[in-house]
């Protein structure tokens, strides 16, 4: 019987290891990230505070649910597209996904590009404070 266990264990540990576990396609947020909160966002861009909010989900993503206001720009064209808009660096610049990890990693690449006014949000929290979102491109 502890032989049968032993073999059995042994198995999984063989077979885990010839099949790595994939790649998260929305890694985690790191601690201590600057994050704006979904009511922060809606009060400023209620009150017509200057802000940019960018959404670097994928267009599909975007024109299924989004925050009034916001710009999609996919993670991948970020760099691309902010140049191309010329937004200064001085610009408050909220990035925004689903769950955060896109969006913070937006901030960071946006920090290297030299903006400082930056962080993110989150789509579901936006959603969980039960605020309005829009459908469409």
């Amino acid at each position: 019987m502890k032989l049968a266990r032993f073999f059995g264990v042994l198995l999984l540990v063989c077979v885990g290891t010839q099949f790595p576990l994939q790649a998260r396609e929305h890694p985690p947020v790191v601690a201590n990230a600057p994050e704006t909160t979904a009511k922060q966002v809606r009060e400023d861009l209620a009150h017509g505070r200057k802000m940019l909010v960018i959404d670097v989900r994928s267009p599909k993503e975007y024109a299924e649910a989004h925050v009034p206001g916001s710009i999609n720009i996919p993670l991948g064209e970020l760099s691309k597209k902010i140049a191309e808009m010329k937004v200064s660096k001085d610009t408050t610049i909220v990035t925004l996904c689903e769950h955060g990890g896109r969006a913070f990693r937006a901030v960071e690449e946006l920090r290297k590009l030299g903006y400082n006014a930056t962080s993110y949000c989150k789509l579901d929290s936006w959603k969980r404070e039960g605020y309005k979102t829009e459908k469409g491109s």
